[in-house]
């Protein structure tokens, strides 16, 4: 069961990141075509950065779920399988510490700033900040659940490999 949600999690994560960067190629093109005829889309700034946040963010666990982010495996590669477990786990439990925290002073942020209006759209900044704490936190799940299927995995050598993220 557990398996099924994560699995629709990540569906509607995908369909989310998809659907925004849809609506910024809309706003960004209604705003460039109405400043073109002379009548400006005064929000579409505020829009497309809001929009851009919460598409980094989710793109940022997407590309997490497929071990697509940046390494160097100098020094595991040289290792026994077993300390490469032990090594890439003890990564990950950095990385998961650091999303904790991240998403924890990101919840504090998008708190603090939902008493802010935007100027031009007069929505609350909360809407744009609150993509911190939910992508931040959307990415200590994946880490949590790539630890869970490191240490569950026999032929583990898979689980860590890159895969083409695109």
């Amino acid at each position: 069961m557990l398996t099924t949600s994560l699995a629709w999690l990540r569906r509607i994560e995908r369909a989310v990141a998809m659907l925004l960067l849809a609506g910024i190629f809309i706003v960004v093109f209604a705003a460039t075509v109405g400043r073109y005829l002379g009548t400006p889309v005064i929000w579409s700034l505020e829009a497309s950065q809001a929009m851009f946040v919460w598409l980094c963010l989710l793109a940022g666990d997407i590309t997490l779920q497929k071990f697509g982010h940046f390494s160097v495996p100098l020094i595991a590669d040289t290792l026994s399988r077993p300390a490469r477990r032990i090594l890439e786990t003890v990564n990950a439990c950095i990385v998961l510490a650091l999303l904790v925290f991240l998403a924890w002073y990101g919840w504090s942020f998008a708190w603090m700033s939902s008493g802010r209006p935007l100027p031009m759209m007069g929505v609350s900044e909360g809407i744009a900040t609150a993509a911190l704490p939910v992508g931040f936190g959307l990415m200590a799940l994946t880490t949590v659940e790539q630890l869970v299927r490191r240490w569950r995995t026999i032929g583990y050598d898979d689980a860590h490999l890159s895969r083409e993220v695109m």
